[in-house]
């Protein structure tokens, strides 16, 4: 019963010292690519990149043109151009003899010419 056995797989040695070499290297090669990559977003940024706060209640903020709420008129103005509108008489087209009416007026002459219908 005398076999043979086969030798012992030979352990692979790691080249520690190598893969130590190689990977500092690259780790300094990506280092340097980021301060180069920085040095060159600070030297080449514009100037107005970012612009100085501008003061509270100016009419420009950020870089839009814009009015502040408390100064703005123009919702109030085409409120009460819409009521005017709805509450007077005018020509929506006078060429056909179609009339706006108030509201309250209309309804009025339809309910009169509905009882005069309904009486006959």
């Amino acid at each position: 019963m005398n076999e043979a056995r086969p030798p012992p797989p030979e352990q692979e040695a790691v080249p520690t010292g190598w893969l130590l070499r190689i990977g500092g290297a690259a780790l300094a090669t990506l280092a340097a690519a980021c301060v180069v990559a920085w040095g060159l977003w600070v030297a080449w940024r514009p100037a107005s990149e970012n612009p100085p706060p501008k003061t509270l209640g100016a009419w420009e903020v950020g870089r839009v043109n814009q009015a502040p709420f408390t100064l703005d008129g123009r919702a109030d103005a085409l409120r009460a151009e819409q009521r005017a509108r709805l509450a007077g008489y005018g020509w929506v087209d006078a060429d056909a003899g179609i009339i706006h009416q108030p509201i309250d007026v209309a309804i009025q002459q339809l309910l009169s010419e509905a009882g005069a219908e309904g009486a006959r």
